[in-house]
């Protein structure tokens, strides 16, 4: 006699791993299909407070053509009017303009961000800022992206003491999947 029971044991057993195995492959379909891949980007920024021109954004396209991010570099003015901070900022391209910025941490967290460009800190060189140097890097796996940025020029102006105002910025961009 042939415990029948011993065999739909294993067969309910193999039918789960089996069901595990099948979820688990569809997960990974629906991540990547979450993290549309896009076309490489290579750019350059020069912002100046001087110029009538202080507004920059660039299109972030996938590689089926479509539009999905756009980033942009977005002013912060302290008292006086006096240009604070400058961020380079990734939104979503349906996103409006109150949108987080895609490029800050996710969860808690407080301080300048190396997608902040801030002029006290960068008073004494763009070498010398709090981001150990002129090369900064952003990876967001929740993106699949990786975002390069060379600090090229940094200008500041004292306003008052150990307050200064950025003047010129010049960025060197470079926008990745993250597993090219």
């Amino acid at each position: 006699m042939f415990p029948w029971s011993f065999v739909m044991i294993h067969f309910d057993r193999l039918s789960q791993y089996i069901f595990a195995i099948s979820l688990a492959a569809l997960s990974l379909l629906s991540n990547t299909a979450a993290k549309p891949r896009i076309v490489p980007l290579r750019t350059s920024v020069t912002f100046s407070s001087v110029s009538s021109v202080n507004q920059w954004s660039v299109p972030i396209k996938s590689t089926d053509g479509r539009t999905i991010y756009v980033l942009s570099l977005e002013p912060d003015f302290s008292v006086g009017h006096h240009l604070a901070v400058l961020t380079l900022v990734l939104r979503h391209f349906a996103d409006k303009k109150d949108a987080p910025n895609l490029l800050d941490p996710t969860g808690i967290w407080h301080g300048i961000q190396p997608c902040d460009f801030v002029a006290n800190d960068l008073a004494q060189g763009a070498q010398k800022s709090v981001f150990g140097g002129d090369k900064r890097t952003i990876s967001r796996k929740n993106l699949g992206l990786v975002v390069r940025i060379i600090v090229s020029k940094a200008m500041v102006t004292l306003i008052s003491p150990g307050n200064y105002q950025l003047d010129d910025l010049e960025l060197q961009i470079e926008i990745n999947n993250l597993n090219p």
